[in-house]
């Protein structure tokens, strides 16, 4: 058994899981060109006016609407969603199961923060129709609240992220800097390295380049000071046309994403090269705080 082998053991729900994975996760036969476009990393730059939704439940979570954006735009691709992430969402829950007799093994803890981050990027994907739908319906309150839960939902991502080695920013960046033969070298290296995960430098100060966001990588320190205060920038526009009953500020937007873009790019702020947290205890918090259906909290995506 493969589980076996990577862990050192053989567990009947360790084995399930894996067989759900591979019938699920590991069986894309729709035949789309497969890339990481989940919003968290790949936020959108387009009016949100122009995202349509309607009701699609057959591969989502368990809500009133399952939406998403119909066609791909230049602006934003559409999110690949080839299996249904309720039988995943069960796959997680045999891997948690098994933790306190796992948990020693680095690769099933490598493992656990990967499928836990996987299931959550697409309960993100959700969360974000959501805030689209309370914006189209002008609701306020909706947007304001989905939009708060989604920060919170990056921020948490990340700790989840810092639990492994494998999930930092740290070793990227350092392992850049290491290259360098001099001081001018060591700063130049940084910024190619933040560079190709965020955004090519073609950019004007109104239009983002369109290689963008095509390196993106979920790594702890990048959703904390990244991703999470770029889509922050987005929503903030979202409440400001709603309070305003103003068009949504597309070019506003678009300049201040840039703006952060390149101040992060320039930025030399150090970033831990070593994990901090417990993997399992982070897993098991999260799963009960956004997937566990017998908590009150979980159920104010569907209010």
């Amino acid at each position: 058994m493969y589980s076996t082998r990577r862990y050192g053991q053989s567990l009947p729900l360790i084995q399930e899981g894996w067989n759900v994975l591979y019938h699920t996760i590991y069986n894309c036969t729709d035949g789309a060109y497969d890339k990481n476009r989940d919003v968290i990393v790949a936020f959108p730059d387009v009016d949100p006016s122009l995202i349509s939704v309607h009701h699609d439940q057959s591969r989502h979570y368990d809500m009133p609407s399952g939406t998403f954006i119909k066609e791909t735009t230049d602006t934003f691709d559409r999110p690949h969603l080839w299996y249904s992430t309720s039988e995943v969402i069960y796959a997680l829950e045999f891997f948690i199961t098994s933790g306190d007799e796992l948990s020693r093994s680095k690769t099933y803890r490598y493992d656990l923060v990967d499928l836990t981050r996987q299931v959550l990027a697409k309960y993100a994907n959700e969360l974000f129709f959501k805030v689209i739908e309370a914006y189209k319906s002008h609701d306020v309150h909706g947007t304001t609240l989905l939009s708060q839960r989604f920060l919170d939902l990056v921020e948490d991502l990340d700790t989840l992220l810092a639990c492994h080695d494998g999930f930092l920013l740290g070793p990227w960046l350092e392992s850049a800097k290491k290259l360098a033969q001099n001081e001018e070298q060591e700063r130049q290296f940084e910024w190619n390295a933040r560079t190709q995960i965020t955004m090519w430098f073609d950019n004007t100060k109104e239009e983002a380049s369109l290689l963008r966001d095509y390196g993106n990588k979920y790594w702890s320190g990048l959703l904390h000071d990244y991703y999470g205060p770029r889509a922050a920038i987005y929503f903030k526009y979202l409440r400001e046309s709603l309070e305003k009953g103003k068009d949504f500020k597309l070019i506003e937007w678009r300049r201040e994403w840039i703006k952060l873009t390149n101040e992060w790019q320039k930025s030399r702020n150090i970033f831990p090269v070593e994990s901090k947290g417990d993997a399992l205890i982070t897993s098991r918090w999260l799963f009960n705080k956004y997937l566990n259906v017998t908590n009150p909290e979980t159920k104010l995506i569907q209010e």
